[in-house]
Order: C-alpha cells, then sequence, then structure tokens
C-alpha cells in the first residue's frame, strides 16, 4: 500500500462514510444537508451533484472559518450542520471531512467511492450550466488511465 492509501485508511479510523445510494435518500429527506464538493474546479464543471458547493480542498480550511477571503458562510456559520463531503474516488475527501473534524465539525461525513461511486450507480448528476450529465460519458472520463509519466517504472515495464 503507498503512503497516500496508507494516510486514508488511518484517517477511516476517525472518519465516517457514506454510500451513494443511501446519500441519494438523505438528499430527498434532509432539506439542510450540506453537499460539499470539494475537486478542482474543471472536475466540478464537467459534473457533479445538483446544489453541490464546490469548496476545492486547496482552500478548504479557510472556508470554513470567518474572517478570511475564502471564507464560505454556510461553512463557517455552524460546527453541527450535516455535511457529506464529495470527491472523484472517496480519498481526498476522507482525508477533508477528517480535517473538518479537527476544526470542529461534529456531523461530517466522507462520500464513499466519491463521484465514480455515484455514477457507477446511476444516480443522475449535472455539469457547470446544470445539464445532466450522460453517464456513459461520466464513466468514460472518470476511469481514463494514469498517463505513463505518472506510473513507477515497473509499472511501466509491465505495460510493454
Amino acid at each position: 500500500m503507498d503512503r497516500y492509501q496508507q494516510l486514508v485508511q488511518n484517517a477511516l479510523a476517525a472518519v465516517s462514510e457514506v454510500f451513494p445510494w443511501d446519500l441519494e435518500e438523505e438528499i430527498e429527506n434532509d432539506q439542510g444537508l450540506i453537499l460539499l464538493d470539494i475537486r478542482e474546479a474543471n472536475e466540478f464543471k464537467i459534473m457533479h451533484i445538483r446544489n453541490s458547493l464546490h469548496v476545492p480542498r486547496g482552500v478548504l480550511e479557510g472556508a470554513c472559518v470567518w474572517n478570511y477571503d475564502d471564507t464560505v458562510p454556510a461553512l463557517a456559520k455552524t460546527r453541527d450542520q450535516n455535511i457529506v463531503v464529495i470527491c472523484r474516488s472517496g480519498n481526498r475527501s476522507v482525508l477533508a471531512v477528517q480535517t473538518m473534524q479537527l476544526m470542529g465539525f461534529e456531523n461530517v461525513r466522507s462520500l464513499k467511492m466519491g463521484i465514480k461511486g455515484w455514477n457507477d450507480n446511476d444516480i443522475e448528476m449535472v455539469d457547470e450550466n446544470q445539464k445532466i450529465v450522460d453517464i456513459d460519458e461520466a464513466d468514460e472520463w472518470l476511469n481514463r488511465a494514469v498517463s505513463e509519466d505518472k506510473l513507477t517504472p515497473q509499472q511501466v515495464n509491465l505495460k510493454n
């Protein structure tokens, strides 16, 4: 297991997750739920869960408190709000939830399997123009192969 995955596994000892199908039901029943998408802007524009709040992971801490340029009042005003953090695969969101817990958030969870799991369960997403995203196109984009320059030399040798 690489160090990133080990970091995520360690965080899971203190972080709760919610499955996509359970979140879909929760969205229908909890009007106060905040869906916090922490992916990068380009990822969010392509596809996201409808009514998600977008705060990139890089500015999350400043968004969660008052008196910063990055402050997001919906996050800064309460520590007991029901929040589900969303990323592509469920890894970044686990680490973000851990950070938010350290900042005093009491009811924050990670979307298990992230947007990939959401799409794999054929649950609707929209793009930046609020148009419904085609599930097959989303699947293709979400499951792109890692480019060779980002693989270890051993992995490149196995491919050849």
